[in-house]
């Protein structure tokens, strides 16, 4: 019989990185696949309105309840294709081919110690099998107002980045995605004005004096099982892809061994 699935929420600020992580994930560690929180936005008419601009980047632009339910169908083994209900997902497919943003080297060598570590975890613990990994790519996974979304996840780890970074990467790719209906591009301003408030609003709970690039409150995300990035958002991709694969491989969650 299979182990029960293991769900993997990578949150963060826009921009910070994630659904990039994640493809990393699903090449280093086998039996992995994505599930991208883009994927269940209301409609766009539906997105609320915020000084007189769709505000894309709060929680209330996400259908919850649908959420949710989805994540549990994959915790009960339903694959991410059966749970989006036949719908193709809005997120833009990896370009084949594509330069990787981590040295191929790093990743050859992160699978290659992953299997040598499950060969011997099978000979300790006879019958062992590491579950298969959903990776929960999305902004806001962890706020206080999802809690119903945080609750479903078994591992949390949210990824940082700085106010500057965000921003700039957010610019790179000139704000352009696609959605239920048609795509959204970010007018002028929208990063200040809405993406970095509601990732700070949503958040600051996490931080000492409510200061997202700041020191973490270890106790509160310790008592909510959140794993935070070190480095205060200025780890390099290769890093930040390391901490993930530890934290991953040695959850009590995932190893049943503790």
């Amino acid at each position: 019989m299979s182990a029960e699935p293991l769900l993997i929420g990578l949150s963060g600020p826009s921009s910070c990185g994630k659904t990039t992580l994640a493809r990393l994930l699903t090449r280093i560690f086998a039996h992995s696949s994505i599930l991208h929180v883009d994927d269940f936005y209301f409609t766009d008419s539906q997105i609320p309105i915020y000084n007189g601009i769709q505000d894309w980047d709060c929680a209330e632009a996400i259908d919850v309840e649908k959420l949710v339910a989805a994540l549990k169908r994959l915790k009960a083994s339903e694959t991410v294709d059966a749970v989006l209900d036949g719908v193709a997902s809005t997120e833009i497919p990896e370009v084949e081919g594509a330069k990787s943003a981590v040295d191929e080297e790093v990743v050859n060598r992160l699978r290659s110690e992953l299997s040598a570590w499950e060969a011997e975890s099978r000979l300790k613990n006879q019958g062992w099998e590491r579950p298969p990994l959903l990776l929960i790519d999305g902004f806001l996974l962890f706020g206080e107002t999802v809690s119903t979304i945080r609750e479903q996840l078994d591992i949390k780890i949210l990824v940082r980045s700085t106010y500057e970074d965000s921003k700039q990467r957010r610019s790179d790719r000139k704000g352009i995605y696609i959605t239920q209906e048609g795509y959204w591009e970010d007018p002028p301003g929208y990063f200040d004005q809405i993406v970095w408030p509601n990732y700070v609003k949503n958040h600051r709970f996490l931080f000492h004096n409510s200061n997202t690039e700041g020191p973490v409150d270890d106790e509160v995300s310790k008592s909510l099982g959140i794993d935070v990035v070190p480095g205060m958002g200025m780890k390099t991709l290769e890093e930040t892809l390391l901490y993930v694969c530890s934290v991953s491989i040695f959850s009590r969650h995932h190893t049943g061994l503790f």
